[in-house]
């Protein structure tokens, strides 16, 4: 098992760890570009004051920011565009499918404020659909990172390849830390931080700490779980999955999203194309527009948080 935080001990800030990775590339790159729609001081403010020539607000207007991007990248250079991803992926997500990925214009987005993060803005803020929206969007690489020092990773690794990227953050602040110890970040590889002889949880994002406290839980009552940081939702890893499968045949998945079409989506497609015996259940906000509260509290009204996760293992 490899050595993990527990829920809350450490929290992180994924938007100045950014920031401070965005302002190091930009030195290295002065082809670097950083675009957003009108929310960029609120994510990279320390960026925009020191490089102001690399920066871009198109104001609230999503589809030009993937418009300029798209159109920077074709003549060289090197864009990145932040914003929140309800407006990314629901606003502007034709602009992702056609002017990026259509063209395979080597853009990367960064979407915040994802899942239930704006509770008390309510469901015109929360971007539930973003998963399964880009899922089906050819030549994109969508990741979701689970904590702050793994978003680092993914923008390092997105910088190293051409193409289009989709990194998922969560609110970006004071979110828990997974990792005790360093580890090699790939895209498409997900992370088995822990292996189970009575069932898996794959989990996503936010919920990757939440799915290691089930764990531990569980192993206190005598039931083994594993658990899997599946960071990468397109490629996902179908090896992993394959692993759990066969070895447990019970898998739970977690999401910080809308469970049809994003990761449970991913994970039971897989398992249905391998012919493997494996009873899936999938847990994360179920098909209706939830209300207003904070994510704790949606997190348990909805039914995917610790408890849930606990119960769903046993009952399968």
């Amino acid at each position: 098992m490899m050595k993990t935080y527990g829920l809350l001990e450490k929290l992180g800030n994924a938007r100045p760890d950014l920031d401070n990775a965005m302002q190091k590339y930009a030195v290295e790159h002065p082809e670097f570009r950083l675009i957003s729609a009108d929310v960029g001081r609120a994510g990279m403010p320390e960026f925009i004051q020191k490089f102001p020539k690399q920066y871009y607000n198109t104001g609230i207007a999503e589809m030009a920011a993937m418009d300029l991007a798209s159109g920077l990248a074709l003549e060289g250079f090197k864009p990145w565009i932040y914003g929140m991803s309800v407006f990314n992926t629901l606003r502007a997500g034709e602009g992702i499918r056609t002017n990026i990925c259509y063209q395979h214009a080597n853009v990367k987005i960064i979407g915040c404020n994802t899942g239930l993060c704006q509770g008390p803005c309510g469901s015109t803020h929360y971007a539930l659909e973003d998963l399964a929206i880009l899922r089906t969007f050819p030549t994109l690489t969508l990741c979701v990172p689970c904590d702050a020092t793994q978003a680092v990773k993914a923008f390092e690794a997105a910088n190293e390849m051409d193409g289009p990227v989709y990194i998922r953050l969560g609110n970006g602040r004071n979110e828990s830390e997974v990792y005790m110890e360093d580890y090699r970040f790939e895209f498409g590889k997900g992370i088995e931080i822990a292996e189970g002889e009575d069932g898996y949880i794959i989990a996503c994002g936010m919920m990757v700490p939440y799915a290691v406290e089930a764990a531990k839980q569980l192993k206190e009552e005598g039931i083994e779980v594993g658990v899997v940081d599946m960071h990468t939702l397109k490629p996902v890893d179908k090896d992993l999955i394959f692993k759990a499968a066969k070895k447990t045949g019970k898998i739970v998945t977690v999401e910080d999203a809308f469970i049809i079409g994003g990761l449970g989506g991913a994970v039971c497609e897989t398992v249905a194309e391998s012919g493997i015996a494996c009873r899936v259940k999938r847990l994360g906000v179920p098909d209706l527009f939830p209300g207003f509260g904070t994510f704790n509290d949606q997190m348990d009204h909805l039914g995917f948080g610790v408890e849930a996760m606990k119960e769903a293992i046993k009952t399968i």
